[in-house]
């Protein structure tokens, strides 16, 4: 049973490759997390924001890690090393990737849609609702008190995403959930 996981793993690891195009967009750790989101709050331009938004999306479903096997898609063998040791760096013994994730959230005038995980296929269909035609605004709590509703996981920040039209909303909604 177990070998055949892991071949399972391995073929999603495949089908992720497609995706990971993002390579150097890889956030590993809280200081990278950190240098991401000032750099998303100083953007001026909301699509310059929604661009830097798509690619770290993009970028999030390039690690995928399970407590067996590690497998990186779509990397070089350089970029790859140059992960393995910031994470043993970090923590060492541990496999710490894509934890420093912010938490992604929808949000029309009177429901929330809470964007949980990202796989490979669900980070491309996003990538249609993040445009300026789609949102009113990106709302970026780091290091605020809105960060402790969130607990322990807004510790990497909050994006809030303003959807503008309601047929969107429910659109975005039916791919999510």
């Amino acid at each position: 049973m177990k070998l055949k996981f892991k071949v399972f793993y391995a073929l999603i690891c495949l089908f992720t490759a497609s995706v990971a195009v993002a390579q150097d967009g890889l956030i590993l750790t809280a200081e990278e997390n950190k240098e991401w989101i000032e750099n998303l709050k100083a953007e001026e331009k909301l699509n310059q924001q929604l661009n830097s938004l798509q690619k770290r999306i993009m970028a999030d479903t390039a690690v995928n890690s399970s407590s067996h096997f590690i497998c990186f898609t779509g990397l070089s063998s350089e970029r790859r090393k140059e992960i393995e040791a910031k994470t043993k760096a970090e923590k060492p013994g541990k496999n710490l990737h894509s934890r420093h994730r912010p938490i992604y959230q929808f949000v029309n005038n009177k429901e929330v849609i809470y964007l949980s995980s990202i796989k490979g296929k669900t980070a491309e269909n996003l990538q249609e609702f993040l445009t300026t035609k789609k949102v009113s605004a990106l709302e970026i709590y780091y290091d605020q008190p809105e960060n402790v509703l969130y607990g322990v996981r807004g510790e990497s920040g909050v994006i809030l995403i303003r959807i503008k039209e309601e047929k969107t909303f429910d659109r975005l909604q039916q791919l999510l959930l």
